[in-house]
């Protein structure tokens, strides 16, 4: 039979001892068993309650979840910032998203941003378009 006997010190709890294998562990960090044959020791231990719950945790799939949860979110800001309306619980009936200028101020005079004639100017004759006139 295997004798095992407590081995203590100090503040850093109870460590066991297993003689088949000369080993010393702390139950509590190991399932309350040996970590090289598996024995139990009697009224050893166990892991303390979160440690056992972070064991049984797939935290690769929640973070899977999170990435997810984060990206849609991130589309959402990045759609709503464009301008453009999603459908949805939220969404209004007959609100259509804004249209974006594609000329500058000076869209007025028929020069687009830049100084760069604009296609009525182009086939009027005025091509040279110019911030003076």
């Amino acid at each position: 039979m295997i004798a095992l006997r407590r081995v203590g010190f100090g503040s850093r709890g109870a460590r066991e001892y297993c003689e088949l294998d000369r080993w010393s562990f702390d139950p509590r960090y190991t399932d309350g068993q040996c970590p090289i044959c598996g024995w139990r020791p009697e009224g050893a231990p166990n892991a303390p309650a979160w440690l056992t719950l972070a064991r049984r945790v797939e935290w690769e799939l929640l973070g899977l979840i999170a990435l997810l949860i984060v990206l849609v979110v991130l589309g959402v800001v990045v759609a709503r910032a464009a301008g453009i309306a999603l459908p949805g619980p939220l969404a209004q009936p007959g609100r259509t998203a804004p249209v974006a200028p594609i000329a500058s101020p000076a869209a007025g005079t028929g020069t687009l941003a830049h100084g760069i004639a604009s296609p009525a100017q182009v086939s009027a004759g005025h091509a040279t378009a110019s911030p003076t006139h």
